[in-house]
């Protein structure tokens, strides 16, 4: 049984359905007047002892910016000061994503344990022993008591949205799916279609109970293809519900290729005019990002040479900004290409 199938008591593995918990989630913030693409860059960020060094940060993934944060010459105070500056990052990412605010106080009063199995006892707790002072889990129910109090603050500032385009009635931006401006919003699922981590949990959350309700009764989804539903409380009128195939598999680049067309066919018969796209099989389903960047380009820009009267727009919503760096310079190819 996964993570997020399961009822508990406490909330110890931020992963799937938990992870915006994590600094590793990729929600930007604005901190110290720079754009960072998660808390966890942000905070490594703030280790350097050269100020300027910081902006270093800014276009880093979680991974690069941990990596290069313990390579660093350290400010000569980071021990005395990163509990606190740990708090105003975590403040930021909630205040300034108030979408993920508001899951933090859905999540009631469970404790959040920052659980983890490489031996971090500062930030949260070892699973293997117990031990951990969980300062992570601490700042986080700090935070959420002060929302379920006093509300969630309206934020100084806010990330500049990524929004590139059109390439041919393409767009490719780097927000919250669940957020997108569309009638359509597509949904990297699994065949149960039951929801889980990563968009498929993002979208299930911000949709509502319904969304589940309405999905058991659809009997489950094939690879390569889709199934449709209201949006229910996201402001997308639509959930378009496909599953992507896991990488390496049999076929795999057409299976893929007919995901992004028969969400296009379904978006059109629903007289839907714009849709929204993740990057389908990039996550747990593991199709290597340059290549999924590039078949997905090219299945949406043949469904629109198909379709030359539909005036449909599309857009690409990338949170991860290696996959919105591959889309963005396959658009950008294939204009000139075309010009």
């Amino acid at each position: 049984m996964r993570y997020y199938e399961q009822e508990r008591e406490r909330i110890d593995c931020f992963r799937e359905e938990y992870f915006f918990l994590s600094n590793f989630y990729p929600a930007k913030l604005i901190f110290d007047g720079v754009t960072y693409l998660s808390s966890e860059a942000a905070y490594q960020a703030q280790k350097a002892a050269d100020p300027q060094e910081r902006a270093a940060f800014a276009e880093l993934s979680p991974d690069e910016a941990k990596s290069r944060g313990r390579s660093i010459p350290l400010r000569p105070d980071w021990d005395d000061v990163k509990l606190d500056v740990m708090r105003e990052i975590v403040y930021a990412k909630f205040t300034q994503n108030p979408h993920l605010a508001r899951l933090l106080t859905d999540t009631g009063e469970k404790p959040l344990i920052e659980g983890n199995t490489w031996g971090d006892v500062f930030w949260g707790v070892d699973l293997n022993t117990g031990e951990g002072e969980n300062h992570l889990g601490k700042i986080l129910s700090a935070l959420r008591e002060d929302f379920t109090r006093n509300g969630i603050p309206h934020p100084d500032a806010m990330p500049v949205s990524a929004l590139r385009g059109p390439f041919g009635g393409i767009y490719v931006d780097d927000c919250d799916i669940a957020l997108a401006d569309c009638e359509c919003i597509v949904n990297a699922a699994d065949e149960t279609l039951l929801g889980g981590g990563g968009v498929n949990g993002a979208i299930h959350r911000a949709a509502g109970p319904e969304l589940l309700e309405k999905c058991r009764a659809l009997g489950g989804c094939k690879t390569g293809y889709a199934k449709i539903t209201k949006g229910y409380c996201l402001r997308a009128k639509y959930v378009i519900h496909t599953v992507g195939p896991t990488y390496p598999k049999e076929g795999h680049e057409q299976l893929l290729r007919d995901c992004y067309r028969r969400s296009l066919d379904l978006a059109l018969e629903h007289h839907a005019r714009s849709i929204a796209f993740p990057a389908i099989s990039t996550g747990r389903f593991s199709c290597p990002k340059k290549e999924a960047g590039r078949i997905a380009v090219s299945a949406v820009r043949d469904w629109l040479a198909e379709h030359p009267g539909c005036d449909m727009r599309v857009m690409f919503v990338c949170p991860d900004h290696k996959i919105y760096d591959y889309i963005l310079k396959e658009l950008q190819t294939k204009k000139e290409e075309i010009e």
